[in-house]
């Protein structure tokens, strides 16, 4: 089921409609029984001009002015959704974003304070496509938290990093959360078409330098040779999600079909990049 997938959505609804120009466009659809509520609110600071308590009311005139209120509890929960105009839902499923949490880096046996969290992890792997039994390479695996999120989707994880201490520390947290790879080889990126043969997905978040090892290569040289590898390593239609922190040459046979900028504070952005092999 997808709800089981989802790290960075919140909850997943029913569209109803929207309101735009104090008018409700969309049909009148209609709901199960019991208890309601209706809640507003204002995605950041968008829409500074839609007065939320006012809409509230026609959004409960509009669906549930026959019904109980039940703000504690309901059976039926109406959400709004504030930005240019206003976005109107039925919540089906409420997301427990709290299991990742469990998996932040202080919570592994081996950890570097250089992680992803968890929630961005599974959605870099959910960025690849790869579904249960695919394979699934990280070539700068780390401590392993991209592959800890594949392989609890059932995907089989291959992993691969310069230093053999990361390995090892890779695969003593894959066993903390009962999970195991497939195959992890201290190897240079270089060497991945070579040791892993053809993948389903590529999900990786190279390292940015600094603290972290690179063998004394230049971080843009490192990344444009791992993009080269990985586009001859994953299966012809298949989808790379790697993070960089900046912007990189992309191969001929690679075609960018999404970025997302993610701004993690002054000195550091991170750019999630989908590619997908030619």
């Amino acid at each position: 089921m997808v709800a089981a997938r989802l790290a960075l959505t919140h909850r997943i609804g029913r569209f109803l409609g929207h309101y735009l120009d104090g008018n409700f466009i969309g049909p009148r659809s209609e709901l199960p029984e019991g208890t309601a509520s209706v809640r507003v609110r204002r995605y950041r600071e968008l829409g500074q001009g839609i007065d939320s308590e006012q809409l509230t009311i026609k959004i409960a005139a509009n669906y549930v002015s026959d019904r109980k209120v039940d703000l504690a509890a309901p059976q039926v929960e109406i959400r709004g959704l504030i930005s240019d105009r206003l976005l109107v839902h039925h919540k089906l499923i409420e997301i427990d974003r709290s299991q990742y949490d469990l998996r932040k880096v202080k919570e592994r046996p081996f950890f570097s304070p250089i992680s992803l969290h968890p929630r961005y992890a599974r959605a870099v792997v959910n960025m690849t496509g790869a579904k249960a039994g695919d394979r699934v390479l990280d070539p700068f695996c780390g401590t392993g938290g991209l592959l800890i999120e594949a392989a609890m989707l059932g995907m089989k994880v291959y992993g691969s990093d310069l230093s053999p201490e990361m390995i090892e520390g890779c695969a003593q947290n894959l066993e903390h959360f009962g999970l195991k790879a497939d195959r992890l080889e201290a190897i240079d990126v270089g060497k991945a078409a070579e040791v892993f043969g053809e993948v389903d997905g590529v999900a990786s978040d190279p390292p940015y330098g600094r603290s972290t090892s690179t063998n004394r290569e230049a971080l843009d040289s490192l990344y444009s040779r791992s993009l080269v590898v990985m586009a001859q390593t994953v299966r012809a239609d298949g989808r790379l999600c790697m993070v960089f922190p900046r912007d990189v040459v992309i191969p001929e046979n690679l075609v960018l079909e999404e970025r997302h900028d993610q701004r993690v504070h002054r000195s550091l952005s991170r750019y999630y990049m989908v590619l997908r092999r030619r």
